[in-house]
């Protein structure tokens, strides 16, 4: 599965309020964010610019009468903590069709008023990463993200990720993920799931647990 052009395009945040969750990121880490929106499965957002286009989401529990949003309330159970990471490539109907997985169609409803639109692969085996695509054009995203990077206004500018904290086995992410060159540390703890994520920044290495 070589080739495939993987980058981590965002890691995902779990929240129970994204507004304090905000708050906190930008008094102890220097980090801004700007508005995000609501997901159709009942969750919100705030997000947090990184170097274009990648990000820090902050998801919210939002309508508990849908099934995403229930999950989260479930998952979260009163504590912030991380849920997932997320990893673009270059081609996801080829990735998908490499291990078998069915694409879906997903969609946001901003906080402007736009609709963000994008495609996943390998949601169902959370907490292994997901895959993802986007409807809008790279250059045209890049210009998206810029102009959110230049909103939060970060006390100290932000670079991308420079490591992912995971507890899976190696073999079996090095199975999911194949030939990825991803910055990717184990820990062996026996629990699965992403347990950091680190991002450089102009004042040092932030990493959030």
């Amino acid at each position: 599965m070589a080739g495939e052009g993987m980058y981590i395009d965002h890691v995902i945040y779990g929240v129970v309020d994204v507004d304090v969750a905000a708050e906190r990121l930008r008094r102890e880490h220097g980090l801004g964010s700007v508005p995000g929106g609501r997901h159709l499965g009942g969750t919100t957002n705030r997000l947090v610019p990184l170097q274009p286009p990648l990000f820090l989401e902050l998801l919210g529990i939002g309508d508990t009468t849908k099934d995403d949003g229930a999950w989260l309330e479930r998952t979260l159970a009163g504590q912030d903590r991380l849920l997932w990471w997320v990893i673009g490539v270059d081609d996801l109907d080829e990735t998908a069709a490499r291990r078998g997985l069915p694409v879906q169609a997903g969609e946001m409803v901003m906080d402007n008023g736009t609709t963000s639109m994008f495609r996943t692969a390998g949601m169902a085996r959370y907490p292994l990463p997901f895959f993802i695509a986007y409807s809008i054009a790279r250059e045209d995203r890049l210009r998206v993200w810029e102009a959110r990077l230049r909103e939060a206004a970060h006390d100290q500018a932000p670079g991308g990720f420079t490591e992912v904290e995971v507890g899976e086995r190696p073999e079996l992410v090095e199975a999911w993920l194949g030939d990825h060159g991803l910055p990717v540390r184990h820990v062996a703890d026996g629990m699965p799931g992403i347990r950091a994520a680190s991002i450089a920044t102009a004042g040092g290495t932030v990493t959030i647990r």
